[in-house]
């Protein structure tokens, strides 16, 4: 930490537990925040004393974490409310309470600003319900630089505060025009790179591999406009922009050179959309040889045959396709795609003929969901027996077209069940999901939850883990698929 520290940025310990209950012993990852390591090094490039404290990584309560931050005497806290992937933001927002009410008590002249997708996506809320002085709304650099510049509140772009009982907002923050110049320096070295661990799939071939793991964004933001997705709302609009292909390179040369990293995540949306700026990134990996080992976000209509062998060749074992449904209607009712069951299933066949593993992504419980639909999608992962599925409740998270319209209907969310926001965590206690027009939330959960061990427990697919990966991670998947979730619904 350096000795004079403008900004200390804090990534919220005690969620883990309560957001995966059992399964985060051993079967959830630990991701290195990577958007406060970006937010650091845009603060320290611009000529201030920044550190970050990761009390997830490290593990510390609430209570020590609070002491180490009193201690380090920073001017300005700011907690990054990011999760493993972006709609997880919202369901870290009780931790992030729990410790800006222990900061305040230990000391409450700290100030504290929340910054990341939840605040964002409901500024007023934040800031009349949580112990915090300021939002961040937006992507929060240059909000964070404007108070460390001490301008005045209404002139700090991208801020929220308040003003005799009033929420105010400042000056209208710009989206970054260029992330490869304004957004150069990451900083990796005030992570504790040694303490973070892969998903348990992501390393099937060898788990014993999984603490060698970073996340990267080569992208931010999506062109596309899926009406479950809040991954849009930090930028305020629908977009798509890219760091250079050089800077991605640099950063994985750092990561292997420094730390020794294998394992490494693309956090981008949609990695796998425009081939003049993942093709580069490709080649420059097949000319270095690393042997990693990534896994990434594709579409099922931007994962073209052409690519495929390149990809694999660069060390991009696993794509995350978003499938959602066996249905079309219900697919073509929340914008996903424009594609059918069989197009589906050439898909997913080309990019395992390649020799890479496919994640399917699955929701139950979208709007026009029913028993029959939810079968119908089953039966579709099944088919597919992908390498690994997520298989997800559908929720409406803050700052998507869902939650508005869950609001306009009236229909119960987390939020208003006094449960605090936990009920966001597919696989916390407190779970709430949507209901559909046709069935209850309680059927969607249970649906989901059966689904789930339906698929992990198949005798099909385990047969081809083992053929694939071998017996240790055939009985890595069975002794997951002990743990049952207990469930308040």
């Amino acid at each position: 930490m350096p000795k004079n520290l403008d900004l200390l940025l804090v990534n919220a310990g005690g969620a883990r537990k309560k957001a995966y209950q059992s399964l985060s012993q051993d079967y959830s990852a630990i991701e290195p925040p990577f958007w406060a390591a970006l937010t650091a090094g845009f603060i320290r490039r611009n000529g201030y004393g920044v550190g970050i404290l990761d009390a997830n990584a490290e593990n510390i309560d609430f209570q020590e974490t609070a002491e180490k931050i009193k201690t380090l005497n920073p001017r300005f806290v700011g907690i990054v409310v990011y999760g493993q992937h972006p709609s997880a933001s919202t369901q870290t927002m009780d931790a992030v309470a729990k410790l800006c009410r222990t900061i305040k008590l230990r000391d409450p002249k700290i100030k504290i600003i929340l910054s990341g997708l939840h605040p964002s996506a409901l500024p007023e809320k934040t800031l009349k319900e949580e112990q915090c002085d300021y939002v961040a709304c937006g992507e929060g650099f240059y909000t964070f630089l404007d108070l460390l510049l001490e301008k005045e509140p209404a002139e700090t772009r991208g801020l929220a505060f308040r003003k005799d009982g009033e929420v105010l907002f400042g000056a209208k923050a710009e989206l970054v025009k260029n992330l490869t110049e304004e957004l150069n320096d990451v900083a990796w070295d005030l992570l504790p790179m040694d303490k973070y661990k892969a998903h348990n799939w992501h390393c099937l071939h060898n788990l014993n591999s999984r603490n060698s793991y970073a996340a990267i964004y080569t992208s931010l933001g999506c062109p596309f406009s899926c009406s479950f997705c809040c991954i849009n709302t930090p930028f305020g609009k629908q977009g798509y922009r890219t760091w250079s292909p050089e800077w991605v390179l640099k950063n994985i040369d750092t990561l292997v050179r420094e730390y020794g990293i294998k394992n490494i995540k693309i956090i981008d949306e949609l990695f796998v959309l425009k081939p003049e700026h993942f093709m580069p990134i490709c080649k420059g990996l097949i000319e270095r040889d690393y042997g990693l080992n990534f896994w990434a976000y594709a579409r099922i209509d931007t994962a073209k045959e052409e690519y495929l062998e390149k990809m694999k060749q660069a060390g991009i074992n696993w794509l995350a396709v978003g499938i959602e449904s066996g249905s079309e209607e219900v697919r073509k009712d929340v914008s996903k795609g424009r594609f059918n069951s069989d197009e589906i299933k050439t898909v997913v066949e080309r990019i395992r003929r390649e020799g890479i593993n496919v994640i399917g992504n699955y929701i139950f419980g979208l709007p026009e969901d029913n028993l029959k639909n939810m079968a119908e999608t089953l039966n579709l992962a099944q088919e597919l027996n992908c390498e690994w599925a997520n298989f997800y409740s559908a929720m409406a998270y803050p700052g998507s077209r869902l939650y508005f319209e869950a609001k306009e209907q009236g229909l119960l969310l987390p939020e208003d069940t006094g449960n605090g926001w936990a009920g966001y965590s597919q696989t916390s206690y407190e779970t709430l999901p949507l209901p559909t027009k046709y069935i209850s939330a309680e059927q969607v959960l249970r649906f989901r939850d059966e689904a789930f061990m339906k698929y992990f427990t198949n005798p099909e697919y385990l047969n081809m883990i083992e053929k694939k990966f071998g017996l240790e991670a055939r009985k890595h998947i069975e002794e997951m698929t002990k743990i049952k979730l207990k469930r308040k619904l």
